[in-house]
């Protein structure tokens, strides 16, 4: 071996994949795929092929290797690993590398590597590690990983116990999601846990709803039936799709399948948040309260995906523990992190070294020339002056401006902690639907966070309850004392917060001390830098395409600005079409609401006409945020004539449409194959519309006598 050690972790899960790099039991570097490719959560199949083959994540494995100053052929072990299955025959195809060098752990591995991302970079000297996801590595029997505990100090960890589910015992993850999809949340094709913890604080209890997680409070242990849960369903009132009122769900899917969704602007998907957000509170402490008598440790490390719940993190210390620590990227892509520490302590036998603070600034530092080189790409470098980012970007958020905000390295999570963020004044009257309408393009419950000085935070919300580890990287929330914090307070009276130490960010924390000298208030509204639905932005160019797309005021690119006043209207424009060019995903998808899209549309000049000259996905993708609008807004019959233009362009072959009429319409039984059938065959510009929304639309279409056109070839 070299004098130095290096450990590449790799995490290969289908979605969040992402790379990990220790060099001497440190990481050098970490980054998701998705940050990269610019795919949100970055799915790893080839195309609707999901049984086969996932990706490693290239990207990123070649971005932590650039940091470390390291070829592929100098690291002394890689691990990888994925949920649900193996992967280490996958990552040998398709890297050099020597099998002898590469290692997974042993099956079931999925929620070591959970908790080893928590462990490692823990700022406790011993733990008790909490694993809650949404389901691990399948078991034999048909069970798989629901939760699981350990405790460690400096060496392995040691697991104490694993809890299983199955198809009748769901975790908390899959509890939780179910209600997300079945309230219209979703995100990247998949249901969005994020946005349901917000819309939660909008709903009201329902003491008619029965209890659907049963606990055990002295295992720790929680059963949630999904015939239970399909019953509570229909109980609660959602329109079960024709021909399936006796079709019984027997796998999570298939509660998607057998309902129709709840728009997350009626009162029943708000009551549906607030039921599935307080059951889920009560599930995890009542697991958090038996791991601390079994451990009787007084820090907890915590990972997962529903690690990332703030308002569930803010109780935590209620079950004993003095302070926890959850690893800002809890998901799957946090693996990355996990499994590189697992081969350091575990596989090279080596000490965990002792770490006072994790710094998530993982992502690589860009150099002015690479600034230079976007800006001359947009045509902006003649628009672009330098600048003192604290002092011009204080000035700005005074005098009301939304500040696009890019300093040093990127985040590693997907909270926005000041190295890629949209920046605002809390004072500001409206700034929260501002910036959810003409910048986010997003749900307009959606909820902010501040950023503030570590001194002045206390004066503003209150600190007692939430774990003080969690408060540099936004994820808890506390109850908000200070009333200029208004604009920012969520409908319960909380806010999610980052607590700012200007060792580890000079230039944010100065930027907030700066607007605190100004306005007497030592925050800032703090939300990611990414709009219409991609990831956080990664690189300059991902920056000023984010930045030209939204209707934010002002970019700081480390020294330089760019405010848009300061632009000709030409300049602008032509700045601006470049960059809806350059988006790598269809932003009308995307986007949270088709409000905003559309007004996104017609401020760049996307007609239909346009649509039709950019080729049948874009056609498609026009017409599916027009149906969605039109749904919306209450108008069937102009959402009937989108949705049949998206039918005619989907390039589907006479004898599919024949197929998929009398699967549709022959028997309840069949309606799931429908949908099945009509996903692959979908183009991808409207894959997710199209396959989502079918089945029930044909069968309206069909009441309507109005069955859908064969395209012309």
């Amino acid at each position: 071996m070299s004098p130095d050690v290096y450990v590449l972790g790799v995490s290969m899960s289908n979605h969040d994949r992402a790379a990990c790099l220790l060099r001497n039991g440190r990481i050098v570097g970490a980054i998701a795929e998705e940050r990269l490719d610019r795919r949100k959560r970055s799915e790893g199949f080839y195309g609707h092929n999901r049984r086969g083959i996932v990706l490693p994540p290239l990207a990123a494995i070649t971005y932590v290797l650039r940091q470390g100053g390291v070829q592929l052929d100098q690291v002394d072990l890689v691990v990888c690993g994925r949920s649900m299955r193996t992967c280490r025959d996958d990552l040998l195809a398709y890297l050099p590398l020597s099998p002898e060098r590469v290692a997974e752990p042993p099956m079931p591995g999925h929620h070591l590597a959970h908790a080893y991302s928590a462990y490692g970079p823990a700022p406790f000297e011993r733990m008790a590690v909490l694993v809650i996801d949404e389901q691990g590595h399948h078991l034999p029997g048909g069970t798989f990983e629901k939760c699981s505990w350990f405790q460690g100090a400096a060496g392995p960890l040691d697991r104490l116990d694993r809890f299983e589910g199955g198809a009748d015992d769901l975790s908390l993850g899959m509890f939780y999601n179910a209600f997300g999809a079945l309230t219209g949340l979703r995100e990247a094709g998949k249901p969005a846990a994020g946005k349901l913890m917000g819309l939660a604080p909008y709903g009201h209890p329902r003491p008619e709803w029965p209890a659907l997680i049963d606990r055990d409070p002295d295992t720790g242990n929680t059963h949630i039936s999904l015939r239970r849960l399909d019953e509570f369903f229909a109980q609660a009132g959602l329109r079960i799709w024709s021909g399936m009122e006796g079709f019984e769900a027997a796998r999570l899917d298939d509660l998607v399948i057998k309902y129709a969704a709840v728009n997350w602007q009626e009162d029943l998907a708000a009551d549906l948040a607030r039921k599935a957000q307080d059951e889920l509170e009560n599930a995890v402490l009542n697991i958090s309260r038996a791991l601390q008598r079994r451990t009787g440790e007084r820090a907890l490390a915590y990972a997962g995906g529903v690690a990332l719940n703030c308002t569930t993190n803010r109780r935590l210390c209620e079950a004993g523990w003095e302070d926890v620590f959850v690893q800002p990227a809890a998901t799957d892509d946090g693996n990355a992190i996990g499994l590189a520490y697992y081969g350091w302590i575990e596989l090279l036998e080596r000490p965990r070294a002792a770490v006072r603070f994790f710094n998530p600034f993982t992502g690589r530092h860009y150099p002015k020339t690479e600034i230079d080189e976007a800006l001359a790409v947009y045509g902006l470098t003649a628009h672009a002056r330098t600048v003192d980012p604290a002092a011009e970007g204080a000035e700005r958020l005074v005098r009301g401006e939304i500040l696009s905000w890019f300093q040093g390295p990127s985040e590693w999570g997907p909270r926005a902690l000041g190295g890629r963020s949209f920046a605002a004044s809390p004072l500001i009257p409206g700034i929260r639907d501002r910036l959810n309408a003409t910048v986010k393009y997003r749900e307009r419950f959606r909820p902010f966070a501040i950023s503030a000085t570590a001194a002045g935070l206390a004066a503003l919300v209150d600190l007692d309850g939430p774990p003080a580890a969690l408060a540099p990287y936004m994820l808890a929330a506390g109850a908000v004392i200070d009333p200029r914090l208004a604009e920012v307070r969520h409908v319960d009276g909380t806010v999610r917060y980052q607590a700012v130490d200007p060792e580890v960010q000079p230039i944010w924390h100065a930027l907030i001390a700066a607007f605190g000298e100004r306005t007497g208030l030592p925050a800032v509204l703090n939300t990611s830098f990414n709009t219409l639905g991609e990831p956080l932005v990664e690189t300059p160019g991902d920056a000023l395409r984010q930045f030209l797309v939204s209707e934010a005021d002002a970019l700081i690119l480390e020294d330089r600005l760019v405010a848009r006043e300061g632009i000709p209207e030409a300049a602008l424009a032509a700045a601006t079409s470049r960059a809806w060019g350059s988006l790598r995903l269809d932003p009308l998808q995307a986007a949270g609401y088709p409000e905003a899209a559309l007004r996104v549309l017609e401020r760049l000049g996307f007609t239909a006409e346009f649509a039709f000259s950019k080729g049948p996905a874009a056609f498609r993708s026009y017409h599916a945020m027009m149906q969605r609008a039109a749904a919306q807004r209450g108008d069937p019959a102009a959402a009937a004539e989108h949705a049949d233009l998206v039918l005619r362009w989907s390039g589907l072959s006479p004898e599919a449409y024949q197929a998929a009429s009398y699967l549709v319409v022959s028997g309840a039984g069949r309606r799931r194959r429908a949908g099945r059938l009509m996903r692959p065959l979908a183009s991808l510009g409207a894959a997710y519309e199209f396959a989502a929304g079918l089945p029930g639309f044909v069968i309206w279409l069909l009441s309507r006598g109005k069955r859908p056109r064969v395209p012309n070839k």
